[in-house]
């Protein structure tokens, strides 16, 4: 096999995963405007789990009550029977792959350009907060999705609780240990909820990438203490915050994907591959010299087996976190074990997908056929549209 690490085995707590490629969450537009499942939606994730990879979490599911346009809802019970039907239809083309939901709680924001602030929550909302993430894990297991993560990224709810930029004055603003004090109720709250033995990730910003906001210090104490408390992996990311965004056009929502912080999430093509790896092996490194050894995960712009394995290798992380790359060629792993790599339809770092979900449109790849909501299947090199962006820039 050419790339022994990558194809070797890693735990997810108790759960075995068949290797170490994860798709990470990307959100779709596939969800109708209330949230409910569409069948392009369970056809993109069946086709992703076609090609091989070890663990697909699926978009993120919102656990709020109120309205959030074509996101993925698990907000009441009702959404379960269809969130299990599509759990089923993923297993059915791939039951190697392990299958987890992503939950999250965001921030609202308004075309005027207004957006939440943590110190917009009365005290009294905050167990509130806790009790959706409790309720929207209950629903995760009730629909058979084999692990959880908890998103603690970019510009949502509990990234905004963790981040520099939190300016509440009482007990979750301030310190960090203030400051960690949400997303720590959250975490023990779904822990005895799922119990012990389920199967609990977590996604941390490494970096918020604005001036005032949480460096790489900080998220190695926030991972050390996640770790700490039992998480069963941690997956680091960076960025997508409101913070410099610049001020959106009238009638548009402020965008946290505009600034520089937007644009280290998803490293663009003047952006080295690799953009974001140092933050993932930074926090591996404290972690272990904590004494912990829970998996953790690295992504941003790594665009072929080579790049991954080495990472790996390196110790640098333990699984390999892919979005667009996977999105582009979702046979990806499949050709990298297969020893085909050189026909993987290498990600463009273009930025397209990115683009069609702040447009709001379903979100596809610019090396597909026009048109397309999936990669062809087969999907070769020479398939590639020669008129779409140029590999490798």
């Amino acid at each position: 096999m050419p790339y022994p690490k990558l194809f070797s085995p890693v735990q997810f707590g108790t759960l075995t995963v068949p290797n170490r490629l994860q798709r990470t969450s990307q959100v779709s537009g596939l969800a109708t405007e209330d949230g409910h499942i569409t069948p392009e939606l369970t056809q993109r994730y069946q086709r992703e789990a076609q090609g091989g990879v070890g663990s697909l979490v699926v978009e993120a599911a919102v656990v709020n009550p109120s309205r959030s346009s074509y996101n993925l809802r698990i907000s009441d019970d009702s959404f379960v029977p269809e969130l299990k039907g599509m759990v089923a239809a993923i297993r059915q083309r791939n039951p190697h792959t392990r299958i987890g939901l992503q939950i999250m709680h965001f921030l609202k924001i308004s075309k005027s350009g207004w957006r939440q602030r943590v110190s917009d929550f009365p005290a009294e909302e905050i167990p509130v907060i806790v009790d959706l993430h409790v309720q929207g894990a209950r629903r995760a297991v009730e629909a058979g999705f084999d692990f959880i993560e908890l998103h603690m990224a970019h510009a949502y709810t509990l990234s905004s609780f963790l981040s520099l930029s939190n300016d509440r004055t009482d007990e979750f603003g301030g310190s960090l240990t203030n400051r960690m004090h949400l997303p720590v109720k959250v975490y023990r709250a779904v822990r005895r909820q799922v119990g012990d033995a389920y199967p609990l990730g977590i996604r941390i910003n490494g970096e918020d990438f604005t001036v005032k906001g949480t460096t790489l210090l900080q998220s190695t104490q926030i991972a050390k203490r996640l770790a700490e408390l039992g998480a069963d992996y941690i997956s680091v990311s960076g960025g997508s915050r409101f913070e410099d965004s610049p001020p959106p056009a009238p009638g548009n929502p402020p965008d946290p994907m505009t600034g520089y912080s937007g644009h280290r999430m998803s490293p663009a093509s003047w952006f080295p591959d690799l953009t974001n790896v140092y933050l993932a092996e930074a926090i591996r490194d404290e972690v272990r010299k904590a004494g912990f050894d829970v998996p953790i995960i690295t992504a941003g712009k790594i665009r072929n087996p080579n790049q991954a394995e080495k990472a790996l290798d390196d110790g640098k992380a333990d699984v390999i976190g892919l979005c667009r790359a996977l999105l582009c060629d979702p046979d990806w792993p499949a050709k990298a074990r297969n020893d085909q790599a050189q026909e993987i339809v290498t990600c463009s770092a273009c930025n397209w997908c990115l683009g069609a979900d702040t447009r709001m449109e379903k979100v596809n790849c610019v090396r597909w056929p026009k048109g397309a909501l999936n990669a062809p299947a087969p999907w070769l090199r020479g398939q590639s549209d020669p008129n779409t962006h140029a590999e490798g820039a």
